[in-house]
């Protein structure tokens, strides 16, 4: 299963600038960067995580797609043992450095990285298959 993560760019972006962000966002990420889903709302750029930590998933590295393509893909991770029982409120992607690079929402439907199921148990299994973020690619009007 492929999970898909909508990033909040304010405006749409023309093939080069998307090229441009797809790559230095995959940079930013870098190798062995950490999916962290926690309970609660997003605390906000430069904000310390909030909520209890469910999951940690740790995405051996990241390519950008074709030129313009939008979309950087993360190494499938594979399954990864849930830590702690709670409701997947929203996710931090952090550097093997721990710096926070991107966060957003969790939920079954509109949000910016969707679960089957976002209650989540610990001793159970999160299956994040290959991760995707995704940047609005729009042709330029001028």
């Amino acid at each position: 299963m492929a999970t898909t993560i909508t990033t909040a760019v304010a405006a749409a972006l023309d093939t080069s600038a998307t090229a441009a962000v797809d790559d230095a966002l995959a940079a930013a990420l870098g190798t062995n960067a950490v999916v962290e889903i926690r309970t609660g709302a997003a605390p906000g750029a430069g904000n310390s995580a909030t909520g209890t930590l469910l999951a940690s998933v740790t995405i051996a590295s990241w390519t950008a797609g074709s030129p313009g393509a939008g979309q950087v893909t993360g190494a499938n991770p594979g399954a990864v043992t849930v830590a702690a029982t709670g409701t997947a409120g929203h996710f931090r992607v952090k550097t093997s450095g721990g710096t926070a690079v991107i966060e957003g929402t969790v939920g079954e439907s509109a949000a910016d990285l969707i679960l089957d199921d976002t209650d989540l148990v610990a001793g159970g299994s999160l299956d994040l298959g290959a991760p995707v973020f995704t940047v609005p690619v729009t042709a330029a009007t001028s």
